[in-house]
């Protein structure tokens, strides 16, 4: 029975408003979309926006991790057999992951918006030299001299002074 009662002054709900905004003094608008200017309506894309710098990084950060993981490895195993190929696989390894992570860091902290054009650029080409010259200098120890596995158990090995 409520229902119905609902349904039946449901039918005249428009026109009741109509009279009460008569009553109350307020005009009566009714309610419709505004008309929207197509122009200012951005365009959808379904195809994602590239947000970094350059490229995709994620062919990096596995390459990242994979030398990582091999450097677990790398590293004892040329400790049980010191060759000079073998100093001159962890030389290479150790730098690239030590170019690849201070790379990431100046990258991330050495940034445009703070420090202008010349310094990011100047810090990456400084790290390039940088890791250059530590590489030339670890292939050199190992070519000329011991290497570094045998340097590194040679200091190792250095008793303190009684």
């Amino acid at each position: 029975m409520a229902l119905s009662l609902l349904i039946r002054s449901s039918s005249r709900l428009p026109q009741v408003l109509i009279n009460s905004s008569r009553i109350t003094g307020a005009s009566f608008t009714p309610i419709l979309a505004k008309q929207i200017n197509l122009n200012n309506v951005r365009p959808i894309s379904v195809s994602p926006i590239r947000q970094s710098a350059t490229g995709n990084h994620v062919a990096m950060w596995q390459a990242e991790k994979a030398l990582s993981l091999g450097l677990l490895g790398l590293i004892p195993a040329s400790f049980l057999v010191s060759t000079q190929a073998t100093d001159y696989l962890v030389s290479l390894a150790l730098v690239v992951h030590f170019h690849w992570g201070m790379e990431s860091i100046v990258t991330d902290y050495v940034r445009e918006c703070l420090f202008g054009k010349f310094v990011p650029k100047a810090a990456h080409a400084a790290l390039l030299l940088f890791s250059a010259a530590t590489l030339a200098g670890l292939f050199m120890m190992a070519y000329n001299d011991q290497g570094l596995t045998k340097t590194i158990k040679k200091i190792w090995a250095i008793q303190p002074a009684k």
